[in-house]
């Protein structure tokens, strides 16, 4: 087996960027196939699509519909267009409409939460969602970390790897 001649921060580096990929390839892997919850259970947090009273599609929280209701600050549960997004002071709601089912995903830099709905009497019923928050990134981090070890062992005994 052929001595590295890199130099010391030079082999550091290299494991820096392979850990790098490693934990971005393990958390689009994580949110990619992070599970599904079917529950009926609203989260308070969670958000809704409306057409607001000045029409223009807006978000609610589900917490806040009825107070919304109450004051007269959405028309319809129901969005005007079948896919659309805003920009919220937060994040951005994205939404599409498909057979009667609402998918509304709101996504920030540290979360992403995707639900999806449909009215009955104009009102939401949740049918599941999807919360993905840090914890995608921290698995991420892990699997990152013991495939770089798994590398290095490897390269250890002598096998030929992507880390040289």
């Amino acid at each position: 087996m052929p001595q590295d001649k890199r130099g010391f921060f030079a082999q550091i580096f290299i494991a820096m960027m392979i850990f790098t990929a490693l934990v971005w390839v393990w958390t689009v892997a994580f949110i990619i196939s992070w599970p599904w919850e079917k529950s009926n259970v609203w989260k308070p947090e969670f958000r809704v699509v409306a057409v607001c009273a000045n029409q223009q599609t807006c978000g609610f929280a589900y917490g806040e519909l009825a107070d919304a209701k109450a004051r007269g600050l959405y028309t319809s549960l129901m969005p005007k267009e079948p896919a659309g997004d805003i920009q919220e002071e937060q994040d951005w709601l994205k939404w599409k409409s498909e057979n009667g089912i609402i998918e509304v995903k709101a996504s920030s830099w540290h979360f992403q939460t995707t639900i999806r709905y449909r009215l009955e009497n104009d009102m939401p019923v949740l049918i599941e969602y999807q919360d993905v928050a840090a914890k995608a990134f921290y698995y991420g981090v892990a699997a990152g970390l013991f495939s770089l070890i798994g590398l290095y062992l490897r390269k250890l005994r002598g096998r030929p790897t992507m880390a040289g």
